[in-house]
């Protein structure tokens, strides 16, 4: 057992200390605090004991905060979880940038509008949950405090009936998971297990959407594979900007109402009055729709087919989609020249092999939005190394109690 100061706080939100002239990492540690510890391995440790408690530190408001592995900052007073994520999000910028910042958007918990739940089964043996940090181990809560109210009562009864021993399942050990959407007519669950449903498992997805008060209920056996719809008592909608997306079974959304709206706004900010855009990563239309106006041209790409078909319905075919893959094909400059603004959304792994192309394009405006800071930094040099300036940046915090941040951000040249 060793006993030391906490001297700060690590990218991921772990206590540092220092071990005989190593740093040290410790989950569940503020600066300022005196802990006593027990070394693991790599340079980590576990908290014992919180000898000198950080004024900072405040209690967390789930019940599960120490097991489940998706909160790791319910310990941090509000004051100092915000300059703890702005630190490290605005340390990644290079200071010649001269990134001007807007004003920051934290969205409040309680929030969260989708969720993934782990499942596993082992013969009469059956978990439904999240996973633990680190680990596949599955902490069976029974509530989540970031999740909008209806989604969480909802796990109660979905651990009912994907658990339930009565019914059985054609493999006797696997894992899948159960994802869930809220809409404004229900809500969309979409079941991922490697095996065909039998007329037991469809009869009791239909009783069990019909209890519940589901929109739909569909499946599938992989995540390469096209849902199925078990159960459509309501046709699944969201409204954005003045249009309704009837979104497909497992597209991905923004998880929060809040945050869909401030990077939306600031994406519209940052648009301005540009009146020809190209929308890449476009989706279901989550930026593409509420920039949709009257004589405004806008055009999008993506590799998600059935996103595409929503948002190509949801605009009335008022926007003109392409399915491409962004990756191995990226848009090429004599396909972006003739275009005022470029909008582009990929997913964490950022969007290089595009940004090198616009960067050789005549484009003047990009507006870009990424869950993933680091990527976008990458990206972020390619166009500042054309000739782009990196004007403006507004990072959005739409996961709660997570290090994560997301941004939107304006390029001109």
């Amino acid at each position: 057992m060793y006993q030391g100061k906490v001297f700060d706080l690590g990218r991921q939100g772990d206590g540092l200390l220092k071990q005989e002239g190593q740093t040290v990492f410790i989950a569940g540690a503020l600066p300022e605090e005196t802990v006593s510890y027990r070394l693991t391995a790599d340079n980590r440790a576990e908290l014992d004991e919180i000898v000198s408690a950080s004024p900072d530190r405040a209690m967390p408001v789930c019940p599960f905060f120490e097991q489940c592995g998706g909160c790791a900052l319910q310990h941090l007073s509000n004051d100092l979880y915000q300059r703890f994520k702005l630190r490290y999000f605005k340390g990644l910028f290079p200071a010649e940038w001269s990134v001007a910042f807007d004003d920051s958007v934290f969205i409040p918990f309680k929030s969260r509008r989708r969720a993934t739940f782990a499942l596993l089964w082992n013969g009469a043996l059956r978990k439904l949950g999240f996973n633990a940090k680190q680990s596949d181990r599955i902490v069976e809560i029974k509530s989540c405090s970031v999740l909008v109210e209806p989604l969480e009562k909802l796990i109660e009864p979905l651990r009912r009936f994907v658990c339930d021993k009565t019914r059985s399942f054609p493999k006797k050990k696997g894992v899948g998971d159960v994802s869930v959407l809220m809409t404004e007519t229900g809500a969309d669950v979409l079941l991922t297990l490697p095996f065909e449903p039998d007329f037991d498992w469809r009869q009791s997805a239909a009783q069990f959407a019909a209890e519940n008060g589901l929109a739909r209920l569909s499946w599938r056996t992989s995540e390469r594979e096209e849902p199925e719809p078990l159960a459509v008592l309501h046709a699944p909608e969201l409204s954005i900007g003045n249009f309704i997306l009837k979104p497909p079974a497992g597209v991905f959304l923004q998880p929060s109402v809040q945050g869909q709206d401030a990077l939306t706004q600031a994406v519209a900010e940052y648009v301005g009055k540009a009146g020809k855009i190209m929308d890449l990563f476009c989706g279901a239309g989550t930026f593409s729709l509420p920039l949709l106006q009257k004589k405004r041209i806008i055009k999008g790409a993506d590799n998600a087919q059935f996103a595409l078909q929503a948002l190509k319905e949801a605009s009335a075919g008022r926007i003109e989609t392409q399915e491409r893959d962004l990756f191995k094909t990226p848009l090429y400059p004599d396909e972006l020249d003739g275009f005022d603004c470029v909008i582009f959304d990929p997913p964490r792994a950022g969007a290089k092999a595009q940004c090198e192309q616009i960067a050789a394009s005549t484009v003047e405006k990009v507006v870009a939005v990424s869950c993933n800071p680091v990527s976008f930094v990458r990206d972020a040099e390619i166009l500042i190394n054309a000739g782009f300036a990196l004007a403006r940046v507004r990072p959005v915090d739409q996961f709660a109690f997570t290090p994560h941040l997301e941004l939107a951000a304006l390029f001109e040249r």
